[in-house]
């Protein structure tokens, strides 16, 4: 009998600590008064298998992360956290590749001294 030995792994893309103003919110002082936001993006693509030709034609372009994302905020305004992670999670995980994602976005300037609010999502195909 021959044990074969079998190993499983993802791969990570990733976009970190990208802040920008984004109009959103539900009290009324934060109606019309974009707020900074951050932005960190994780999207697992199943196995860690090298490229077979060393091109980005190989992999998937993790650049698509920013275009994900400047898309995401273009569209109508979300008074909530939760909408525009749930948005910006349909957009990266668009690719077939991807097998899932999280999203976590803080508000930067919500809390005065320690701390920050935000919201975080992940979601598997």
């Amino acid at each position: 009998m021959q044990l074969m030995a079998q190993t499983q792994g993802v791969t990570t893309l990733f976009l970190e600590n990208v802040v920008r103003e984004v109009d959103i919110g539900v009290h009324d002082h934060e109606l019309g008064a974009p707020q900074r936001l951050r932005f960190d993006i994780y999207v697992m693509l199943s196995g860690v298998s090298e490229p077979s030709a060393d091109e980005i034609g190989e992999v998937l372009n993790y650049e698509y992360l920013i275009s994900a994302l400047d898309e995401t905020l273009q569209m109508n305004r979300a008074a909530l956290l939760e909408t525009l992670a749930n948005r910006l999670l349909d957009r990266v995980l668009e690719p077939n590749s991807a097998e899932g994602a999280s999203v976590i976005l803080t508000k930067l300037d919500v809390l005065e001294g320690d701390g920050q609010l935000g919201c975080s999502m992940t979601r598997l195909k």
